[in-house]
């Protein structure tokens, strides 16, 4: 085989392979809000990623006060779990959530009962 060709023919081979290992460039991204009881008008927000083990909630709380969120997820027997969120007023930030692999996020809600 010439050189030439040995070499276009490994390099679309790991081209190949590179297409496999990268991630999904349009991963899903999902938004939430709950409204303050002060300021008037203003909402504690959040979003997150579709996760597989784990997922990321990132929070910009523009309340004067604390708030609760239940972060809740959907198994594949469709039993719900709900992870409570806690944040300060004024806060920003992100927190990681451990789920099972077969978990999901369906909604964030005020509040963290089930």
């Amino acid at each position: 085989m010439n050189k030439a060709i040995a070499a276009v023919a490994a390099s679309a081979i790991g081209l190949g392979l590179m297409a496999i290992a990268a991630p999904a460039a349009n991963a899903a991204t999902h938004d939430a809000s709950i409204a303050c009881t002060s300021p008037s008008g203003a909402k504690a927000n959040y979003s997150w990623g579709d996760g597989v083990t784990t997922v990321t909630v990132y929070f910009n709380n523009h309340c004067s006060h604390k708030v609760s969120a239940g972060v809740v997820t959907k198994d594949q027997d469709d039993r719900t779990s709900v992870y409570c969120l806690t944040t300060n007023g004024g806060t920003t930030g992100k927190k990681k959530i451990g789920i099972g692999v077969d978990e999901h996020v369906v909604r964030i809600q005020k509040g963290c009962s089930n």
